[in-house]
């Protein structure tokens, strides 16, 4: 059965910035969810290139990627396979009238795990999704002038 979820958020930046904020996967480490991040074959964001996610929360799994189309800053997509569930990963970046961007992903799923619940598979799912976007939101903050003692 095909599975999908979907996620979107509004980043107060140009596509083109939250296009590099989305491809920034350093954003993804040292927070406990995320073990590493790394490319393990051809150079980041061409399509075939392979990504190794080895993640920790809220399963523990290595999900391994290769990147099916990238047109910055307008979309990128990405197969995923772990668990015995393969996922099918889109990003499509929208500018809007106020110079600000929504981003919005789908990931349309299929497969079966051995060891996890169809139910536990969809709520990882669900988790990862936010996350990407949440994270790459993030980014995209304006950051505050830090005040100068003087």
């Amino acid at each position: 059965m095909l599975s999908r979820i979907e996620y979107s958020v509004i980043v107060p930046v140009p596509a083109v910035a939250a296009f590099r904020a989305f491809c920034d996967l350093e954003r993804l480490l040292h927070r406990g969810i995320y073990q590493e991040v790394s490319w393990i074959e051809g150079q980041p964001w061409q399509v075939g290139s392979r990504i190794r996610y080895v993640v920790s929360i809220p399963i523990h799994a290595t999900i391994l990627a290769v990147v099916t189309s990238y047109d910055p800053p307008r979309s990128v997509g990405i197969l995923n396979h772990a668990l015995g569930i393969t996922t099918e990963q889109n990003a499509s970046f929208v500018s809007d009238a106020k110079g600000g961007t929504r981003v919005r992903m789908t990931m349309e799923f299929v497969g079966k795990s051995p060891d996890m619940s169809e139910t536990a598979i969809q709520e990882a799912i669900t988790f990862y999704t936010r996350d990407a976007l949440d994270s790459m939101a993030a980014l995209c903050k304006p950051r505050s002038p830090s005040l100068s003692s003087g």
